[in-house]
């Protein structure tokens, strides 16, 4: 875990939707198209990352003297993060499944949206926490967008393939309007530069989160960035 452990809510929402539920994830590959109980992954999952005392914490609920321990906080906000920021479909009594294909496919289409569009929407960067460079020099990241959900969801379900060799890390998210004339200046711009990569996927650039967000701000002054979960 890379986010330092405190016993509070904040701390548990933030653990659980970028830390724990990517390799929740990660797991409930191997049910394919078959229900699973959430539950059960989400707590076996719990007792390897944490020491059982830091479960046994009890934390005061807001506006309120009475206390959940953070076991049942995680247990609320991992199927809670789950559902609505449609990493799983919740088909009732616990149970969940992979989101098909087919819907993340009809997710795709509907955020690749003309470019004329008038639509506002997220654009997002992320790598991979092994590629990442933090002293200046270029690296390969993805930019995209959407505008059906949130930028999180949109790269879990990216990601959610054989072919990512470990958990993506966000590196930037703006709200933006014309998202799709943004992501096409930001892209044009990049290619034009040179720092298009030769690979199977049409996003990916070497570049610097700094070089993206001077793109983002020169055509887009307006543009607002979304402070990210240290």
């Amino acid at each position: 875990m890379t986010l330092p452990f405190e016993a509070s809510r904040s701390y548990v929402y933030n653990a659980a939707r970028y830390e724990l539920l990517p390799r929740v994830a990660e797991i409930a590959k191997g049910f394919g198209d078959e229900p699973f109980l959430l539950r059960e992954i989400s707590k076996k999952l719990l007792a390897e990352t944490y020491l059982p005392e830091q479960l046994e914490i009890k934390v005061k609920k807001a506006k309120s003297d009475a206390t959940e321990k953070m076991s049942t906080i995680f247990m609320f906000y991992i199927p809670f993060l789950a559902e609505n920021l449609k990493v799983f479909e919740n088909v009732g009594g616990g149970m969940f499944k992979n989101i098909s294909l087919e819907e993340e496919m009809a997710e795709a289409d509907a955020a690749a949206i003309d470019i004329e569009s008038d639509d506002a929407g997220i654009i997002y960067a992320y790598s991979f926490p092994t590629i990442v460079k933090k002293d200046g020099n270029r690296f390969p990241i993805k930019v995209g967008l959407t505008t059906t959900g949130e930028a999180d969801a949109r790269v879990l379900q990216q990601c959610k393939t054989t072919c990512c060799f470990e958990y993506p890390v966000i590196l930037g998210v703006w709200e933006v309007q014309r998202v799709a004339a943004m992501e096409d200046a930001i892209h044009s711009t990049l290619e034009a530069r040179g720092s298009k990569r030769q690979s199977p996927g049409t996003e990916w650039f070497d570049t610097t989160l700094e070089e993206v967000e001077s793109v983002i701000k020169f055509v887009q002054p307006s543009a607002h960035a979304i402070p990210r979960s240290s």
